[in-house]
């Protein structure tokens, strides 16, 4: 039989979509599944109390709390904080991984150059909405055992007022050619049976401007000299990166091994009208689609009653009947009519007619030009091939954290018990006295009162294996713990941080490739260079992307101890010059203050730049008499540098030439400060050579 999906029609089959919608959300076990994790990690169960314990009341007629009413029902968070604390580790390594940019040989040096300081750009202006859905995303990929992020270009319209003058008319119409419209505007402009042909000139002038509002501003400059206006300016021009919760926000037939490769990929959102309607103007949505959708507000294809829906932290019924639409955006990879392949975009309301014929609010290719689903998959583990064979954490530790509750429930229980335990009370007494502090109770004979005898058991135990049920959870999902090796910890926590990356990874491969296409070259100038900026856009498909973080750095002992070693390294033993110590000071720099790294570092053409810079203000200062600020001469790293600056500088520049011939107070000003520098090139030398005791071939 064949797919109805694989071929591209003009028409969409939105039945056919909306029963794959159907299949994608109601098979493998999905919606239960999200709940169940829900639950654990949120400590939800019937008959739940505020104040921790379990009541008769609480529970379905004829079932008594155990083992007795009031008896200890305590949450136990272990799954949350677990969660909590695979998010924090993914965040701090999203924000301090290092992204660079590789070309393929190295011809490609200076545009993968250009395409790491673009995309350094993007992550900076992006800060604050990637940090947002950074961390939801990583909260779904640990919960669930997979996320996924929505990777599209978000262009939005504003409106602006422009105001328009007859001076600015005649400058238009001046430099216009003589043979134009635009040329013999002011003449007509002066003539009220003209109004009509002024308007239309002003609206090929003023794009989306009806001709009742150009009548009015040519009006309005025959009478005043003078017009304001509304006119539409694209207000964001940016990347957009979205977190998507699995099974409500992304869907996908159950059987998806790659996402990229699925039959088709489900994006639902729920919308208000106001968001419906402006798309009619915005995105050009059918507005039969839109008046049909707005008659399902409340119903949602997963539930026949959206009132009925449970958020995610509260147990709770929450209402949101009357507001929202659900609106789903279904991808598909079809053929064309010449067997080309292309992604596709349907937007429909799963809750219409899925007969022949239902409307939709749009159907066009995805122009994007890396032709790829706009979507990046997050896998929290990788055991099985199928996507959703992905366990989250509350799958794994729910058993656990159970246990954890049966013995801090026991421990409370047994103190109750041992507290004020049952008394034994001689029948023909019955319950005609109560038990109290100082209550006098009267006794017949030895025996008519006695405390009931707790079974024995030590606490000791049920702490013993609460410990251990930690340090089994700890060690599994590499939490740190000083019962385990340190080594263990960190290789969980690697890898952990090496399949949040590679997510990442893939992230920024496609927004560079949307930068690439919706970025004017003005734009890209304004960041990189003329020429950067041409050679990026030439081939996008030229470059790699590297996305690394060392879990390693979050030890800043262990920092440290690496950073010494790496410079006694750099200082004694790499006498040929081997070590980059631009790019030393650069991890340096990230590994010890990350957050500060971007604002103190420049790159090596701007660093070597300034410092020639520097030395070019010295001596041009020094030639009107002022003596230099001299450097640290026992510790100027970079003297060798500046002294070769210093002299290509004054053997390039004539005046400088004629005034070490005859100007004194110039010769000794330029001597004190090349005697400086050279004692720093002295310094670092002696320092090597008391290092290593002996002078390397390398010094001369």
């Amino acid at each position: 039989m064949d797919d109805a999906l694989a071929k591209h029609t003009a028409t969409p089959d939105v039945p056919e979509l909306i029963s794959e919608f159907r299949r994608s959300m109601d098979d493998g076990y999905t919606i239960e599944r999200t709940n169940n994790a829900d639950n654990t990690r949120y400590t939800r169960w019937g008959g739940q109390s505020d104040d921790g314990k379990k009541h008769d009341e609480n529970l379905s007629e004829g079932t008594q709390a155990f083992p007795w009413d009031g008896a200890s029902d305590t949450r136990v968070p272990l799954v949350d904080s677990i969660i909590n604390d695979c998010v924090d580790m993914l965040g701090v390594a999203q924000q301090r991984a290092s992204l660079t940019v590789s070309g393929v040989d190295l011809t490609d040096m200076e545009p993968a150059s250009a395409a790491t300081t673009l995309m350094n750009w993007v992550k900076a202006k992006m800060h604050n909405s990637l940090t947002a859905e950074s961390e939801m995303l990583a909260q779904y990929m640990v919960s669930y055992g997979w996320s996924a992020a929505f990777v599209g270009w978000d262009q939005q319209s504003a409106l602006k007022t422009q105001r328009l003058t007859l001076d600015e008319v005649m400058a238009m119409a001046q430099q216009a050619a003589p043979e134009t419209l635009l040329a013999t505007l002011p003449g007509m402009l002066s003539d009220p049976n003209r109004e009509g042909d002024v308007a239309d000139i002003l609206m090929d002038y003023v794009p989306g401007m009806k001709k009742r509002a150009a009548r009015k501003v040519v009006k309005q400059l025959r009478e005043t000299g003078a017009s304001e206006f509304p006119v539409p300016y694209l207000c964001r021009n940016a990347p957009a990166v979205v977190a998507l919760k699995p099974y409500t926000d992304i869907l996908f037939p159950p059987e998806t091994i790659d996402l990229q490769k699925a039959r088709v990929v489900f994006r639902r959102q729920f919308m208000s009208e106001v968001e419906l309607r402006s798309r009619i103007v915005d995105d050009n949505w059918d507005s039969r689609f839109v008046d049909e959708a707005l008659k399902t507000k409340g119903k949602s294809i997963s539930y026949n009653d959206v009132s009925q829906a449970i958020s995610a932290l509260s147990s709770n019924f929450i209402d949101r009947s009357d507001n929202l639409v659900e609106v789903v955006w279904a991808y598909t990879r079809q053929l064309d009519d010449n067997g080309v392949p292309g992604i596709w975009f349907t937007i429909f309301c799963p809750m219409l007619s899925g007969d022949e014929g239902a409307p939709f609010a749009k159907h066009e290719m995805l122009d994007y030009a890396h032709n790829q689903y706009p979507f990046v998959l997050f896998r929290r583990e990788h055991v099985a091939r199928r996507i959703t064979e992905s366990r989250g954490v509350a799958e794994i530790a729910k058993t656990w954290q159970q246990e954890l509750k049966a013995q801090r429930d026991s421990v409370f229980d047994s103190t109750s018990f041992e507290t004020l335990p049952p008394i034994q009370v001689s029948k023909r007494l019955g319950m005609s006295n109560k038990i109290g502090p100082a209550v006098q109770l009267p006794v017949t004979k030895p025996g008519d009162y006695q405390f009931l005898q707790p079974p024995s058991r030590p606490p000791a135990t049920a702490f013993g294996l609460i410990e251990a049920v930690r340090l089994q959870a700890d060690e599994y999902f590499g939490r740190p713990n000083k019962a385990i090796p340190p080594m263990v910890t960190q290789l969980k926590q690697q890898r952990m941080v090496n399949q949040w990356l590679r997510g990442w990874t893939d992230v920024y491969r496609q927004v560079f490739r949307l930068c690439i296409q919706y970025f004017s070259l003005d734009e890209m100038v304004r960041v990189t260079s003329a020429q950067a900026a041409q050679a990026i856009s030439h081939d996008a498909h030229q470059f790699d992307f590297i996305l690394k973080f060392n879990v390693a750095e979050l030890d800043s002992d262990l920092v440290k101890s690496k950073l010494d070693a790496i410079s006694t390294i750099a200082g004694t033993l790499d006498a040929a010059g081997r070590i980059d110590r631009v790019k030393l000071v650069d991890k340096a720099l990230r590994a010890v203050a990350p957050e500060a790294a971007d604002d103190l570092l420049v790159d090596e053409a701007a660093a070597s730049q300034k410092m020639y810079n520097d030395v070019k203000r010295d001596i041009a200062q020094m030639l009107l008499g002022f003596e230099a600020s001299y450097a640290d001469a026992s510790n100027d790293p970079a003297a060798g540098t500046k002294l070769q600056m210093a002299q290509e500088i004054a053997g390039g520049n004539p005046r400088v030439q004629q005034a070490m011939e005859g100007d004194e107070m110039f010769q000794q000003l330029m001597k004190r400060y090349l005697e400086n520098l050279q004692m720093g090139v002295a310094q670092m030398q002696n320092k090597t050579i008391g290092r290593i005791g002996t002078k390397p071939m390398s010094m001369g």
